[in-house]
C-alpha cells in the first residue's frame, strides 16, 4: 500500500492513473496545510482548484502556488502570528527544510514585509533551491540534506519538522525558531 509520503516525492506525470492524483492531492494538502481541509473549507476556494488538478489541467508547482496563495493557508500560518514564524513556516512547506543561516530568513523577511504574503510564496517557489530540489513536477517534501551545512541547520530542521507532528493549538511548543 502506498502511503502520503511516498507519494509526495512521486513525480507529478500528465499521464498518471486517476487514482494516484487524489493521494498526490491529499499529501499537497498534508505537506502545506499540515491537514486536510475540512469539507466546508473544499467547497470555497479549494474546490475548482481540486477539479483542474484531477482533470489534469494544472500540475504539481501550480497546484502548490495555489495553496500557498489560499486564504486558508494565510489564516493558517501568516494571520494571528510572527512574520519570522511565517518565514520559516515557508521554509518548511515549500523547500522542505529549515533556513540555513539567518540571511535566509531576512530575505524571505523582507520580501514578506515591503511586497506581501503572496510574493513571499512566489519567492520560495521561484527560487533556484526549489527549482534544483523539486522542479516543476515533484510535490514539496522533507528533505534530509545536511552534508554541507553547519550542524545547527540539523537540530534547526529537526526541530522545525517535529512542529509539523503537533496541532497549531499548542503556542509554548511551537515557539520561532529565531530564539535559537
Amino acid at each position: 500500500m502506498t502511503t502520503l509520503t511516498d507519494v509526495a516525492v512521486q513525480h507529478y506525470q500528465p499521464r498518471m492513473s486517476r487514482d494516484q492524483l487524489p493521494n498526490l492531492l491529499r499529501a499537497a494538502y498534508q505537506q502545506l496545510l499540515e491537514r486536510q481541509p475540512y469539507d466546508r473549507e473544499r467547497q470555497g476556494e479549494f474546490a475548482h482548484m481540486e477539479q483542474d488538478f484531477l482533470r489534469g489541467k494544472v500540475g504539481i508547482k501550480r497546484l502548490v502556488r495555489q495553496i500557498g496563495h489560499s486564504h486558508l493557508y494565510q489564516h493558517l500560518f501568516f494571520d494571528g502570528g510572527c512574520n519570522t514564524r511565517c518565514v520559516e513556516q515557508g521554509f518548511k512547506h515549500f523547500l522542505g527544510r529549515s533556513p540555513s543561516h539567518r540571511g535566509e530568513v531576512a530575505h524571505y523577511h523582507n520580501v514578506l514585509v515591503h511586497q506581501g504574503f503572496k510574493a513571499m510564496v512566489d519567492a520560495f517557489l521561484d527560487s533556484e533551491d526549489y527549482r534544483i530540489a523539486f522542479g516543476a513536477d515533484t510535490l514539496p517534501h522533507q528533505r534530509q540534506q545536511f552534508a554541507h551545512q553547519p550542524p545547527i541547520t540539523y537540530l534547526m530542521t529537526q526541530r522545525i519538522h517535529a512542529s509539523h507532528q503537533l496541532p497549531m493549538v499548542q503556542p509554548p511548543i511551537l515557539q520561532s525558531l529565531s530564539v535559537l
